[in-house]
């Protein structure tokens, strides 16, 4: 039997993967039997029917040895099996949650400055929704660190920056952020050919768009100061210790002693988007909560915080 057998198209049953799997976890087939609670010829006809159907051998077989070992191609579709399983399983459990007539949580990974703009509006949609929406929230730093997390199933759904390159997510794009220059209140006024010169001060992580812009006018930026937080980015230009360069979703309430210019069309904007996974078990159900979010976002006016001024002197 070879793989290159021509019009083989069946499709492995649950108890021919089961099989499967046993037999990779014992290491026999009479081991893979006594996991499955039945017979080793059982076992047996449904590693062979699965071989027939699939036209490629599976398992290495040797009268010598009593231990088998699985082929190039067993090895994979142990591995596909395994996580359809794994997503069967949770799903089977979410399916009893519904029977019993019970609400699925769902777990939202977002970052500072999206908690403080858009889950108090994204809140407050969802409760007027006739769903009864239980949402747990993750605040996280790293977008790395999000990634993996819906990924892997930790959280069902996350903020994130676009774009991002995982081809076990999927994406929506939410809402476009610009960078806003911040100036302490009494500063002259800042021209487009003095932009470059000035002492920045940014947000940790948040510098990228920035450079991206003095790269794109062959200049070099002035950073003089990295923080944590947009409150500590304002703190230090209201103190006059220079001008901050931080995405306008990031700005929280007023600061005194601050004015806020806005660099769009300037300054390249983060676009904040959300991501999922793509296979995600409750597909439907989180598709209700996205739709939500991005409803939400689409009113972008009332979701970024107020500037100053739109714009510098050219």
């Amino acid at each position: 039997m070879t793989s290159t057998d021509t019009g083989r198209s069946a499709r492995p049953t649950l108890p021919q993967l089961a099989a499967l799997i046993a037999i990779s976890a014992t290491g026999s087939f009479a081991g893979a039997a006594t996991a499955l609670g039945c017979t080793q010829s059982a076992v047996s006809q449904r590693v062979a029917s699965l071989e027939r159907g699939l036209g490629v051998l599976l398992v290495h077989r040797s009268r010598q040895q009593r231990r088998v070992s699985l082929t190039e191609a067993g090895d994979t579709l142990v591995a596909a099996a395994e996580q359809v399983g794994g997503i069967l399983s949770v799903a089977l459990s979410q399916v009893e949650t519904i029977r019993k007539g019970l609400n699925a949580t769902v777990r939202i990974g977002l970052f500072t400055s999206a908690s403080e703009r858009v889950i108090p509006p994204m809140m407050a949609a969802l409760r007027r929704q006739p769903v009864d929406y239980r949402i747990e929230l993750v605040e996280l730093d790293q977008q790395a660190e999000v990634s993996r997390l819906v990924r892997n199933g930790d959280i069902d759904l996350a903020f994130v920056k676009l774009p991002i390159a995982d081809p076990a997510l999927l994406t929506a794009e939410l809402l476009t952020d610009p960078f806003v220059l911040l100036l302490p209140a009494g500063a002259a006024p800042v021209s487009l050919g003095r932009l470059a010169g000035l002492p920045l001060i940014g947000l940790r992580g948040q510098r990228d768009p920035m450079e991206i812009w003095a790269a794109s006018v062959g200049a070099e930026l002035n950073w003089v100061l990295e923080m944590e937080t947009n409150h500590a980015v304002e703190a230090m230009v209201a103190a006059g210790l220079g001008c901050g360069a931080v995405p306008r979703l990031t700005l929280g309430g007023r600061t005194p002693g601050v004015r806020r210019i806005s660099l769009a069309g300037i300054v390249p904007a983060r676009t904040v988007g959300i991501a999922w996974r793509r296979y995600h078990p409750r597909l439907a159900f989180i598709r209700g909560v996205i739709e939500i979010i991005q409803r939400v976002c689409a009113r972008s006016a009332e979701i970024l915080p107020p500037v100053d001024r739109e714009g510098v002197a050219r």
